[in-house]
């Protein structure tokens, strides 16, 4: 083969597998200072992106220009276009040349963790507008088959279903390295997807990423339910107000661990479209469900029993302060108490034994029937212990023996206090207390009687009958079925070995069901309950509007939904009253309903236009408060300010938006004319006055810096004449 084929084989090999650049691109950062380091812009009003042929809606999409150096970005996805059903995507292009610089662009899939380059190029001219919402600039790109690459360990990820809430790690993270993955869990989120709608919940992976030591935002899909429209279907994803859960694959370790974490902005539960941000993070090492307590070890103990301590020094063990004893004690005294020759054995007692033989007891402590207190239950001689009600049974001259090493409940050996019988269907026909302390080499035997032609033995065994076992755990005083590992026909004077027998379900005697409420706060407690049944408690979740909720207004028309959890008909059947306050708990609203939804007019809550209206709500039943308090807003800002221009002048929506900390708000003036911009927080308060100055006809930018200012939704407002316009941003931190 000469040389020439070789060098094409090659290459040919090197492009069959592209190079994919991995984990978030930290693009947020790079372009920080874009907008200040270059002179002129132009605007991308909507981009749509196709993956494949498969629109994206979420992710991030970037713009290069010739020398590499990013010149624009969009972070939190593409927003819904609904007269062109499309999903678009926002861009400010920068550039120090006024035209003629060939652009590139990227996207980064954030649900494949993944930087995926597109076809299209865009030169850039200084003021230029491409894109609408009718027809979008069009970016293509193909997913990336990227052999011999790492991936997530977090790799099974719901589908995006365009629901999502906005995970932000803080850069004051320092318990992560870089490297490390993180998975966001709703461990009883919605697992089930498709038409069937089953409605199955469980543990989901619902968002992962790749910590680089700088801000990391994950995008964590909320599920769909559309089953009660017609064709309907549901996604999986998280389940609103569960709580969020957090695990790390450590990559230096390879171990995965779950963590608690700081939450200095937004809910520990999930909220839909909306954002948490975490400012630290806690690794449970040893998984014991205690964060950072004394028994994680990222490390090694040394001799000591000391995370990552130094040893022996000095002859002595460096342990809180002690020393070790002549025993290996920390701290210890070095007695050899019964004086057997072996230092601190589990036979010592420093101190004293009680009449029960236990180290500093407090004696005996087991009440009997008739009043009695021993230290065991077979010391109960004159009760009907040791014998359980139900394990009675009369001796017979038939008899066969059945040993069994290991009897176990809930996969667990049974204590020595329980105790094992045989039954021939419902007559018990051999039991014993299964201690094998009293069983030779530990292990017992159960003498199981047949037969023998007298009356006291009717209905024992026959020869080749079955017998079936039940358990008794003395504890919990209850009853179970059994079930063994082999089974061997009765045979007077058989000798059966069985290796294990099994508890299977609860035994209710007489009881035909044993099931019940086993909670005594529940409504439907049932005193008699060996089973755990469904609980039904007087109260209710709350579910429409959801907590904290923001609900813009473009009209007063109309009305808004209120929806809640159904009480039991157990608990109650009577009818449920809403009570809606407004912000000085002001009762505004009181409606009695038999549903467990309503709707209440926007006309009945005293709606201030130009303002951001919160009130709470709650739900009663005979005055009773069955629910916790929720909040919701009404936004009206915009209420007859939902134009971008009026009469002479135009406000354009800021850019970056979030941002954080610095983003440009653009306007044009068409007339000579004093114009004003300032920034008020959601409760109307001025923040800050940006703009106060006349200005001439032509275009304008501004700057606005929240450095000062702590994260949330704000409102700018350009005033011309007496004329406003509003709009809204949000700054995250």
């Amino acid at each position: 083969m000469n040389k020439k084929l070789i060098y094409i084989l090659i290459m040919n090999l090197l492009l069959a597998f592209p190079d994919c650049e991995y984990g978030n691109p930290n693009w947020e950062e790079l372009y920080e200072s874009v907008p200040f380091d270059n002179e002129f812009s132009a605007t991308i009003t909507a981009a749509q992106i196709f993956i494949d042929g498969v629109e994206q809606t979420g992710g991030q999409l970037a713009a290069f220009g010739e020398d590499g150096v990013i010149s624009s970005w969009d972070g939190d996805g593409s927003s819904y276009f609904p007269p062109g059903d499309v999903n678009i995507y926002e861009l400010s292009v920068w550039s120090n040349s006024p035209s003629g610089e060939v652009m590139t662009f990227k996207f980064y899939d954030a649900e494949n963790d993944v930087v995926i380059d597109l076809n299209e190029t865009y030169t850039f001219v200084s003021n230029d507008i491409v894109g609408n919402g009718f027809e979008p600039f069009i970016l293509n790109g193909s997913a990336l088959d990227c052999e011999f690459e790492d991936t997530n360990y977090f790799s099974d990820i719901v589908d995006n279903t365009g629901v999502s809430e906005l995970i932000i790690f803080s850069d004051s993270i320092t318990s992560l390295d870089i490297g490390d993955q993180i998975g966001i869990f709703d461990y009883n989120g919605r697992v089930s997807s498709g038409d069937e709608c089953l409605n199955i919940d469980g543990e989901v992976l619902v968002g992962a990423g790749e910590w680089n030591q700088n801000q990391l935002t994950i995008t964590a899909w909320s599920h769909i339910d559309w089953c009660n429209f017609e064709n309907g279907y549901e996604l999986p994803g998280f389940i609103e107000n569960n709580p969020i859960s957090i695990k790390i694959w450590d990559i230096s370790e390879q171990s995965e661990y779950n963590v608690s974490f700081i939450i200095s902005e937004g809910s520990s539960n999930f909220q839909e479209t909306s954002f948490v941000v975490i400012s630290d993070i806690c690794i449970d090492a040893d998984d014991d469900g205690i964060c950072d307590d004394t028994d994680d070890c990222v490390g090694e103990y040394d001799e000591c029993g000391i995370c990552n301590g130094d040893g022996i020094s000095d002859d002595a063990c460096d342990c809180d302060g002690n020393i070790l004893d002549e025993c290996g004690v920390c701290g210890g005294d070095g007695v050899d108490a019964d004086d057997d020759g072996i230092c601190d054995d589990i036979d010592d007692c420093v101190g004293e034994y009680d009449e029960c033989g236990i180290c500093n007891g407090n004696g005996p402590n087991h009440q009997c029937w008739d009043g009695l207190i021993v230290c065991e239950p077979f010391e109960c001689s004159e009760s009907e212990f040791p014998t359980p009600d139900l394990f009675s049974f009369n001796q017979s001259l038939s008899q066969a023996f059945y040993f069994i090493n290991n009897i176990y409940i809930d996969n667990l050996i049974v204590d020595s206090d329980d105790w094992l019988a045989a039954f021939n269907g419902d007559v018990c026909v051999g039991s014993r207390k299964w201690d094998t302390d009293m069983c030779t080499n530990n292990i017992c035997d159960i003498g199981v009687m047949g037969y023998d032609g007298l009356n006291s033995t009717e209905g024992y065994m026959l020869d080749g009958e079955l017998p079936s076992f039940k358990i008794y755990d003395s504890s919990e005083n209850i009853y179970y079925n059994a079930v063994s590992s082999e089974n061997f026909g009765f045979e007077n004077g058989g000798l059966f070995v069985i290796e294990n027998i099994q508890e299977s379900d609860y035994y209710c005697n007489n009881n035909p069901s044993c099931s019940g409420c086993m909670d005594i706060s529940a409504c439907n407690y049932n005193f008699d309950a060996l089973i755990e049944d469904v609980c039904y408690y007087l109260e209710s979740d709350l579910l429409q509007p959801s907590n904290n909720q923001i609900i813009e207004l473009d009209n007063l028309e109309g009305s808004i939904s209120f929806l809640w959890s159904e009480i039991d008909e157990s608990c109650s059947q009577e009818s449920y009253n809403i009570k809606i306050f407004d912000s000085n708990n002001q009762l505004l609203v009181t409606e009695t309903t038999e549903q467990n939804s309503i709707e209440i007019l926007y006309s009945d809550l005293n709606i201030n236009e130009g303002e951001i209206n919160l009130y709470s709500w709650n739900i009663l039943i005979d005055d009773i408060v069955l629910s916790d308090t929720f909040y919701f807003e009404l936004d009206a800002t915009l209420l007859n300010l939902n134009s971008n221009q009026v009469d002479n002048f135009r406000i354009y929506q800021n850019y970056p938006n979030p941002f954080n900390p610095i983003t440009c708000i653009e306007f044009d003036n068409l007339n000579y004319n004093l114009l004003k911009i300032n920034i008020y927080d959601t409760n109307g308060n001025l923040i800050q006055e940006l703009v106060n100055n006349y200005y001439n006809p032509g275009s304008y930018k501004v700057y606005w810096d929240g450095s000062n200012f702590s994260s949330g939704i704000y409102l700018y407002e350009l005033e011309v004449s007496n004329q406003l316009l509003r709009k809204k941003m949000v700054l995250i931190k």
